[in-house]
């Protein structure tokens, strides 16, 4: 009989922190972690290792890759081959202020940047307070532009990959983990406990407690097993907007000071807009998100994998009103149309291009004085895809950038689209993250309630802490 004590449903953030703040402090728990997608020394994705150049998986989701897309799931989640940018900051990353105090909030961060620290990150960490970063801060708010402050400590994505490499080595001794499962339901009992998982080939399960920490690309299979269970989910926000890529001589002083920029910006449109994802010397890459083919980046920290340009995305908020409820299929429909347009993959085009009203074709591109890091990028016309308001609101940003880091706005400038972030809808839960069925918790971004490493892992320390109560175990 498959018994345990504690089973996590996703290895990434939320279930690898869970699963190792557990076996810390009581060794004796029998705990099951499970994933769709493969352990971390499994994970590979053939269009990085150069074997094919386009996503094997079409627009519907047919004939990708086995058991799961290599660059969302999987032990480390869609952060193992992330820029690994680890924000210590309770302002941003997330909505658990929402159910924490934000001093206990940052303390749960510090304390998963220790963990990553004994297991090879990175000693080096941004100072947010330095004159020149109060210079930026200053440029910005003359343009509308509000800067969020953090402590930024960069893995790069090959040091981010070796350091769950080693956490996994430390938790498989101790834990059981069951990768290529995919979870299809939830066992409760008559007095609404929760009695375990059942997966695709009807094997059961059995644990008192369970968590799901699903990650974004598990947030609508979620949403539906959850709902299916009586439970209330509330619809979030979804962004959609662009990833884009320039010189780095352009991001000099952002780079240097801040590493990442975080700025909001507030349009005449009406909209909400950020920076997101700012990688130094990175790449754009392409992410499969449940058979939609979108705009992601990354960079390394090994000099001779880093590029001559930086890109970042600007995201614009999109939150709806009665009746339309389906927020993520909006995203995805606009993300299928660039899918449609580029035969599979996403499009790329210069700012001067858009503001001429014209598409980029393959001439211009090669001509340009920013040279593409995603070959794979078909040259197209990106005002056939994104809405006006989202449109017009990403040039907004642009031009009060431009203000900031000077020449952003440059005709020279790609934008790659479309960039979404499909936002779970919010599972409801108490403020220690447990539902109305006994003992079955959620957290990450794939119950709406975190945006990020950092916050997604201080949830599943949270939980587990939580767990350890309820068995007589306090943390350390």
């Amino acid at each position: 009989m498959n018994k345990y004590d504690v089973i996590l449903v996703g290895a990434g953030p939320c279930g690898i922190y869970a699963s190792y703040e557990l076996v810390k402090n009581n060794p004796s728990l029998k705990i099951l972690l499970v994933d769709k997608g493969n352990d971390i020394y499994h994970r590979t994705c053939p269009i990085l290792n150069g074997k094919i150049k386009q996503c094997p998986s079409d627009i519907y989701g047919n004939s990708g890759c086995y058991p799961a897309c290599s660059m969302t799931h999987g032990f480390g989640g869609c952060g193992a081959y992330s820029d690994g940018k680890f924000n210590i900051t309770s302002e941003f990353g997330g909505w658990l202020n929402e159910y924490l105090p934000k001093e206990q909030i940052l303390d749960l961060i510090q304390y998963v940047d220790k963990i990553n620290l004994d297991h090879g990150a990175p000693t080096f960490i941004t100072d947010p307070s330095t004159k020149e970063v109060l210079d930026i801060e200053r440029k910005g708010i003359a343009v509308g532009l509000k800067l969020l402050r953090s402590q930024v400590r960069h893995l790069g994505t090959e040091v981010n990959l070796k350091l769950l490499a080693s956490i996994y080595e430390e938790l498989k001794n101790n834990i059981d983990m069951k990768f290529a499962c995919d979870v299809t339901d939830i066992i409760v009992g008559e007095n609404n406990e929760i009695k375990g998982i059942i997966d695709s080939k009807g094997n059961e399960y059995f644990s008192k407690y369970v968590v799901f920490g699903v990650g974004r690309p598990g947030s609508s299979w979620l949403s539906g097993v959850l709902s299916k269970h009586g439970l209330k989910v509330s619809s979030n926000r979804v962004d959609i907007g662009v990833r884009v890529e320039t010189n780095d001589v352009i991001m000099t002083d952002i780079n240097k000071y801040l590493y990442e920029g975080k700025f909001i910006f507030k349009t005449t449109v009406g909209t909400t807009c950020r920076t997101f994802c700012s990688n130094p010397s990175g790449h754009v890459v392409i992410e499969n998100n449940n058979g939609i083919m979108v705009a992601n980046g990354h960079a390394y920290s090994d000099p001779s994998l880093k590029s001559e340009n930086t890109n970042f995305a600007i995201l614009v908020s999109h939150k709806f009103t009665e009746p339309f409820k389906d927020a993520n299929g909006y995203a995805y429909e606009v993300a299928s149309l660039a899918n449609k347009l580029s035969n599979g993959s996403v499009i790329v085009q210069r700012y001067s291009d858009i503001i001429k009203g014209r598409r980029s074709t393959y001439k211009r591109i090669n001509d340009n004085f920013v040279i593409p890091t995603l070959k794979e990028a078909v040259p197209g016309d990106l005002a056939l895809v994104l809405p006006y308001k989202t449109m017009q609101s990403i040039i907004e940003m642009l031009e009060a950038l431009d203000h900031v880091t000077p020449g952003i706005a440059g005709g020279s400038t790609l934008l790659y689209g479309v960039e979404a972030k499909f936002y779970s809808d919010r599972i409801e839960c108490d403020n220690n993250f447990e539902t109305a069925i006994h003992g079955l918790y959620v957290g990450g971004d794939g119950a709406g309630i975190t945006r990020g490493l950092a916050q997604a892992g201080a949830n599943g320390v949270y939980i587990a802490r939580e767990i350890l109560k309820k068995e007589g175990n306090e943390h350390d």
